[in-house]
């Protein structure tokens, strides 16, 4: 079967939407799929992602960055931009390093502006630049090897918008992925009229598809009971080819907490971890988080509040395998959710490299969601409701130290089931049935 593959997100760009395509695409291939990759080129992320698939198989395109109006607007405002209009990036221009700013260093004018632009013009986000370059490139394609089937995978649903076009046009069967929430997604919060207008494209797509994909269960049951299509799910897993046979933790007597990523400010948010240490003061000397890849603007500021930033490190981004093996050597895993009931469905993608690597996880945030009865029943961790509970763990887990030397990693039945091969090569072959049928 003749299968291609749109997605923003693609190697050598560096973010666990690329390792999660990346890695389908190679399963597809290996399940005897011929398969071609059409993706976004010189996005704005850490290109430091080996591609580990063959490069004649994916095709990059130019976009145009819509989120340097904004900028270009304040700018004009202010009399001091320049006279030249945002240009197309991928072999054109380095990309606009709009969106990657933490929200702290925008300016209310450029917020304000942002607000107008994402509202009014990024329909259906901020990647609508890409839309047109990636439609004519997929025709060119498509006219010189003709798929069986269309693979779209969002965010940013301009990827799923560009493989509808391209599947009304040429009538090829569509599968549509949401690797997260576009219509309801609660940590974006529209106007009416703008929520209508996704509703609106998200069910058109949907009632053009063969198949929905998405990456949790309550995802998978709420599309399903919405739209009556197939609709399967595919963690985004681990990958045991960058893990070493055993996580020994951080060697010495302090107890190291990783964390690799982003953070959703305010919703993600470590504040109670940094509670808890603050009230711990004879153990100041013991415990220490290192932050990687994390603007330093979104969580310095909370560890000076609670008064522990000597205990704090934030570090640059890495590449995602040298990510992986920073997670074998902390003893201990930060993973943080929004203590809100949307956020049930909601499964990090570094949640399946944790368990992979095989280290305790401790949870902030919602109780009942997937990660936390992952955790449970795969007694993986612990969930930290408060600061008090928090600080008991901590104190267990550094006397534990102390007297072991290391944290014990976890059993190989944690992460049992959940590495990418074996979630991707069911999805293929959940795929062929769907199509040839």
């Amino acid at each position: 079967m003749k299968i291609l593959i749109v997605t923003w997100y693609f190697p050598p760009a560096n973010t666990i939407a690329a390792v999660r395509l990346r890695s389908m695409a190679r399963a597809f291939l290996q399940d005897g799929h011929d398969v071609r990759v059409l993706a976004a080129g010189e996005i704005p992320a850490a290109q430091t992602l080996p591609l580990d698939f063959p490069e004649d198989r994916v095709t990059y395109t130019p976009w145009r960055d819509v989120l340097s109006i904004p900028s270009f607007l304040a700018q004009k405002l202010k009399g001091g931009a320049k006279e030249t209009e945002p240009a197309p990036s991928a072999n054109a221009a380095a990309p606009v390093q709009s969106d990657n700013l933490p929200a702290s260093k925008r300016s209310p004018l450029r917020k304000m502006l942002r607000k107008f632009v994402i509202e009014a013009v990024c329909l259906p986000d901020s990647r609508v630049g890409w839309v047109p370059y990636a439609y004519r490139q997929g025709k060119a394609l498509i006219e010189g090897w003709r798929p069986d089937a269309i693979y779209a995978s969002g965010p940013p649903f301009s990827t799923n918008v560009i493989g509808y076009l391209l599947s009304r046009k040429y009538d090829i069967p569509l599968v549509t992925e949401f690797r997260d929430r576009w219509a309801d997604d609660p940590y974006y919060p529209p106007s009416k009229l703008r929520q209508a207008a996704d509703r609106w494209m998200e069910g058109r797509i949907v009632k053009r598809s063969t198949a929905v994909v998405t990456v949790s269960q309550p995802w998978q049951e709420a599309y399903q009971a919405s739209y009556g299509l197939p609709t399967l799910l595919a963690y985004n897993g681990y990958d045991p080819a960058l893990l070493s046979e055993h996580s020994p933790g951080r060697p010495g007597d302090k107890l190291v907490i990783g964390y690799t990523g982003g953070i959703y400010v305010g919703r993600r948010d470590p504040s109670p971890l940094f509670a808890a240490m603050a009230g711990l003061t004879e153990l100041k000397d013991k415990i220490a988080v290192e932050f990687y890849g994390t603007h330093p603007e979104d969580v310095l500021p909370l560890a000076e509040r609670a008064g522990v930033t000597d205990q704090v490190t934030c570090l640059p981004p890495i590449p995602y395998a040298e990510a992986v093996h920073k997670q074998q050597q902390s003893d201990i895993l930060l993973l943080m959710q929004w203590n809100d009931p949307r956020e049930q469905g909601n499964v990090p993608g570094k949640f399946f490299e944790y368990l992979g690597a095989r280290r305790p996880i401790l949870l902030l945030g919602l109780e009942g969601g997937v990660p936390h009865r992952i955790i449970q029943e795969r007694n993986a961790g612990f969930l930290g409701r408060n600061s008090d509970e928090i600080a008991a763990q901590l104190r267990r887990w550094t006397e534990e130290k102390a007297s072991k030397h290391e944290i014990p990693e976890l059993p190989k039945s944690a992460s049992k089931g959940f590495a990418r091969e074996e979630q991707f090569a069911q999805l293929s072959k959940s795929l062929r049935e769907l199509i040839e049928n």
